[in-house]
């Protein structure tokens, strides 16, 4: 959980990410926040650290304080109405305490003062007057997602699979310190409780939903109900119209994760690499579980086209039929956290599997600069596509590989463009060295900046590489 908080503190405050310093002690702006998430998609809450992505910390004699506080107002009504279960969660980060919390999307409309806020990126907003927007929110909330749908004549005693039941209570209880809740319920309480066995209120209907079903449900069920349950797993390196192997994969989700993380593992090469805390890590893993997990939590569950995982010989894809919401290449600076099935994503959550919403992005995009030195193509569109390169520069060498994942993760490289630029203009002769000292940071950054302004037809070489200079093609 440290390195994924200090990740979201890297990117900064954006739609799903609000950071306070909380000096002095709990932030009243903080349930202006609370309030923006219920009201939207959810997000982090970070205190101890700011705008400009400095991690602060908060001073120990304050800690017990903050996370009373906070907890006793965000079951106020006067504070946040309707209220809300939440509480801080103590971190140390760099030798500093931080407080977190994970904020969910809520079902119902919320005020904090008597005040509907929303949040986008510039922060926290009143909407209070804005009596359309409130009931466009209040409409969207109201919509059912397809995995809530209920099917009062599937039987849990007949029709699901226990053993997968009790596998998922085995390690939920494994991914928490006390003894899980799980442990003390039946199946049908177990289901319950994950949100997999719902009653609908207006008519009454009762009984488990698709997203139990996929879960837990036996083949032949699943393929009944929802036939589109499965995904396509590909090697093609010598027949590249068809497939030198395949597993087609029409199951569980569970079982599913299981086979494409066995099938990537055996079709691609495992680096170690080490991370900027220098413990050694897998980055093939790592991207594995993630890509893994995007196609069994995130596809559009009912669409007809199949996911698919596959592997050549210099990348692997993985894609996904979905409900496009940038029509484009994602990156850091656009990307917005959006779960698609919320009930299934909570689900991998709670077993160890998944991490909070948002986080496979950002740990895909990382460990490729590990494994490979090159970055991902995130493209969102109606077939959701991640493309992870497999082949790596062997010049680059492990500090390179910490750098270049830390640079793109800090958004550095188009904030940095210019100003090389601007430093070769003021000084032809001046070395990536020196470039790198100024602008505090990597020299790969500067080297990868230096490429992109000799493609672009910014600059060019003249002269030999120890007493040239660089000329200065363009300036704007």
């Amino acid at each position: 959980m440290e390195e994924n908080i200090k990740n979201i503190i890297l990117l900064g405050e954006n739609v799903n990410t609000e950071l306070k310093e909380a000096i002095n002690g709990l932030p009243k702006s903080v349930f202006e926040s609370v309030c923006s998430f219920l009201n939207t998609t959810g997000g982090y809450i970070i205190l101890g650290a700011n705008d400009k992505k400095e991690i602060i910390g908060i001073k120990e004699e304050l800690i017990e304080k903050i996370k009373k506080d906070y907890t006793t107002q965000c079951n106020n009504k006067e504070v946040i109405s309707p209220t809300v279960l939440s509480e801080l969660h103590e971190i140390k980060i760099d030798g500093k305490i931080l407080l977190y919390t994970h904020i969910e999307e809520s079902t119902e409309i919320h005020k904090c003062k008597g005040k509907v806020f929303v949040r986008n990126y510039e922060g926290d907003f009143d909407i209070s007057n804005n009596i359309p927007l409130i009931a466009s929110i209040h409409n969207k909330k109201r919509k059912i997602f397809d995995e809530d749908t209920i099917y009062p004549y599937v039987s849990v005693e007949e029709d699901l699979r226990h053993d997968l039941i009790e596998k998922a209570r085995k390690l939920a209880n494994s991914n928490v310190k006390k003894r899980h809740i799980w442990m003390d319920m039946t199946d049908l309480e177990l289901l319950k409780s994950a949100g997999l066995y719902k009653v609908d209120k207006e008519t009454g209907k009762r009984g488990v939903t698709l997203a139990g079903v996929m879960l837990f449900g036996k083949d032949d069920v699943i393929s009944n109900i929802n036939p589109y349950c499965r995904t396509d797993a590909l090697y093609r390196v010598d027949d590249l119209d068809r497939y030198d192997d395949r597993d087609f994969v029409e199951t569980n989700l569970i079982d599913m994760y299981d086979r494409l993380i066995d099938f990537i593992a055996k079709y691609t090469m495992d680096r170690f690499a080490l991370d900027e805390n220098a413990r050694r890590v897998s980055p093939r893993n790592v991207m594995a579980r993630e890509i893994v997990l995007n196609t069994l939590m995130h596809r559009d569950i009912t669409d007809g086209h199949t996911s698919r995982v596959i592997i050549y010989k210099d990348k692997l894809i993985c894609e996904n039929p979905n409900s496009f919401r940038t029509n484009g290449l994602l990156t850091i600076k656009n990307y917005t956290p959006f779960a698609k099935n919320p009930t299934i994503a909570k689900f991998f959550r709670e077993i160890g599997y998944a991490d909070e919403l948002g986080s496979g992005f950002i740990k895909i995009t990382k460990n490729s600069y590990l494994y490979s030195g090159k970055p991902p193509i995130f493209e969102d569109k109606e077939i959701f596509r991640v493309t992870i390169p497999l082949l790596r520069d062997e010049k680059l060498d492990e500090k390179d590989l910490i750098n270049l994942a830390n640079d793109t993760l800090n958004d550095t490289l188009n904030d940095t463009l210019n100003d090389t630029l601007n430093l070769l203009k003021m000084n032809p002769n001046i070395r990536q060295k020196d470039i790198a000292m100024k602008l505090k940071v990597s020299e790969v950054t500067i080297k990868r900046n230096i490429k992109e302004l000799k493609e672009k037809g910014y600059i060019e070489r003249e002269g030999s590489k120890k007493t040239g200079y660089w000329k200065i093609l363009k300036n704007d």
